[in-house]
């Protein structure tokens, strides 16, 4: 079980690590901080700039219960609470980000279905987080 949680505790922080890169990267391109787009992201920019600042928020919030979930995983503390939060947040930004035509234009249909792999992946995890902490003292 241990070497599981030390797994998941590895992928949670690497996806929280890419999110904030990636949320970094919107928030300073929004506060004109980011002065050269590299160019395999130039196509973001239409999405970075429809995309409102509270949900930049929310997506602060999910990283850090990712990160939260990341440590208590390698610590084997309760790490369920945190990543449950964290998959509710993301499902959130999930549906209102593809209300957005912007999300739409800026992927690909392939690219697109990544989200629900992502989601999918993080429902797995959460079970497998879940079933790892069944029976932990509190």
């Amino acid at each position: 079980m241990k070497f599981l949680r030390w797994v998941l505790g590895a992928l949670t922080l690497a996806y929280g690590l890419m999110g904030l890169l990636m949320a970094g990267l919107n928030a300073a391109h929004k506060l004109g901080q980011l002065k050269t787009v590299p160019e395999d992201l130039q196509r973001m920019v239409p999405l970075w700039d429809a995309t409102p600042w509270w949900q930049l928020g929310v997506w602060g919030l999910v990283i850090l219960m990712l990160l939260v979930a990341a440590m208590r995983l390698f610590r084997g503390g309760k790490a369920f609470g945190p990543f449950a939060l964290a998959l509710i947040g993301e499902g959130v930004l999930w549906w209102t980000m593809h209300k957005l035509p912007a999300y739409q234009t800026v992927f690909t249909a392939a690219e697109l279905k990544y989200d629900y792999y992502i989601l999918g992946g993080m429902a797995v995890a959460a079970v497998l987080i879940w079933l790892s902490e069944r029976g932990k003292a509190h």
